[in-house]
């Protein structure tokens, strides 16, 4: 039964890494719930105010990248639901190119991916998004920025959050 938790726990720290980098996936959230899975189920000794501190950055991390991040987007320029669903989409995009090309590749090919699938398919998409919605290609760009950069503020917050959840986990196992 130790072993289902463990591939339980692991597979939704998984998928809440994932979800850092795929806007729609709540990945703090899943990362917590493998911890929590880990913590109780495989009897895992993990002190109690780490697992507080943990679900109020898991709480934090959601409001601020669902409330606040947008409209610090928006503030560079404003975009709506097409530039978010844009770089959602060029994120995924990003993130099975980023699988298929690193397979045996050299460390510049693999930076060349990390900034091809994290920056130029998110703006990309959003831009295209964006210019389907709007009329000019000029708000499509600006909008497309705005987007962008609510994205990877939002993704990296939610990765800190992530990444501490698995540090927690392999310090405490």
């Amino acid at each position: 039964m130790e072993i289902v938790c463990l591939i339980l726990g692991w597979s939704l720290i998984g998928i809440g890494l994932l979800g850092c980098f795929v806007n729609k996936i709540p990945g703090p959230l899943m990362a917590f719930l493998g911890l929590l899975l880990q913590v109780w189920g495989c009897d895992i000794e993990m002190e109690w105010w780490v697992l507080a501190l943990l679900a109020v950055l898991v709480v934090a991390s959601m409001v601020v990248s669902k409330k606040l991040v947008p409209k610090v987007g928006n503030l560079v320029a404003e975009f709506g639901k097409a530039g978010a669903w844009g770089t959602t989409v060029g994120s995924l995009v990003g993130l099975m190119f980023f699988a298929i090309v690193c397979e045996d590749a050299s460390v510049g090919i693999i930076i060349f991916s990390i900034i091809l699938s994290l920056l130029l398919l998110p703006y990309l998409f959003a831009f295209l998004f964006e210019l389907i919605v709007r009329k000019s290609a000029q708000e499509a760009l600006q909008a497309a920025g705005g987007a962008l950069v609510a994205f990877l503020i939002g993704t990296m917050l939610k990765l800190a959050v992530c990444v501490y959840t698995v540090y927690a986990v392999i310090t405490n196992a």
